[in-house]
């Protein structure tokens, strides 16, 4: 299979999984994912080598998803698997990557392995941590699309899957906050609420987009703004640490 024809093949594979919500909204991700990776590699003038490998990589980072919720009905990753390296598996299962070279066919995998890690690993050669960086931002950029159309619509009550099912009417964790006030990526282990799930994506403004197109787009979005109306709804209690956190994101968007 050429790269050019993997945005089909993966259509093809999702119709094989049954026809509900959360199968399409994986589905509606990835597509958005790919759209966010050429817009991505438009801004960074990506070298045209990359450009193909780029938006494969995005069309497949998720594809151990649809496997991974028939299984286990979830979508959380500590109570069923990594959805990355179930993904890597299930496409060297298909062999969609088997004529492609070594160093793509090791660019793509990297970069599907890697996209929901807290920190990539050191060392990665640069053609594999340039679609790491990519992938990871063009998911990023679509979570937030996700949650502003949850938000959007009170789709979140009826579908706590998106959410790993945390309460919705917790605090945030002093954790994440402090980790957000650093700059420092978040354990997810210290996730305990959803209003944590929404200082997380805040906190990707600050040091967890690696691209300057990839901030240039949340903040023309105005995802931070999105999070400041919501959560302030959310946890009216705790209003200073939001409003706190939403001016490191804005500042850390801007420079």
């Amino acid at each position: 299979m050429q790269l050019h024809d993997i945005p089909a093949a993966f259509e093809a594979y999702a119709d094989g999984f049954p026809a509900e919500d959360m199968n399409r909204l994986k589905r509606d991700h990835t597509r958005r994912v790919a759209a966010n990776a050429r817009a991505i590699m438009d801004g960074e003038a990506f070298p045209p080598r990359l450009r193909p490998l780029g938006e494969a990589a995005a069309w497949l980072h998720d594809l151990g998803r649809f496997r991974q919720y028939t299984q286990y009905r979830t979508f959380s990753d500590r109570v069923s698997v990594n959805h990355a390296l179930l993904s890597c598996a299930e496409l060297l299962r298909l062999g969609w990557l088997d004529d492609a070279d070594a160093p793509t066919r090791n660019a793509i995998l990297r970069a599907i392995e890697c996209h929901n890690l807290r920190d990539l690993p050191p060392c990665l050669p640069p053609d594999e941590l340039a679609l790491a960086h990519l992938v990871r931002d063009a998911d990023k950029l679509d979570i937030y699309t996700v949650l502003d159309h949850a938000i959007e619509t009170d789709y979140l009550p009826s579908h706590p899957d998106v959410y790993w099912g945390l309460p919705l009417d917790g605090p945030p964790s002093p954790k994440v906050l402090a980790a957000l006030e650093r700059g420092d990526s978040v354990d997810y282990a210290d996730i305990a609420s959803f209003a944590d799930f929404v200082f997380i994506q805040l906190a990707w403004c600050n040091g967890g987009l690696h691209y300057r197109a990839s901030r240039r787009l949340a903040l023309e979005r105005g995802e931070v703004e999105i999070r400041r109306r919501y959560l302030l709804t959310l946890i009216p209690a705790h209003a200073a640490a939001v409003e706190r956190a939403c001016a490191i994101a804005t500042e850390a968007l801007r420079r």
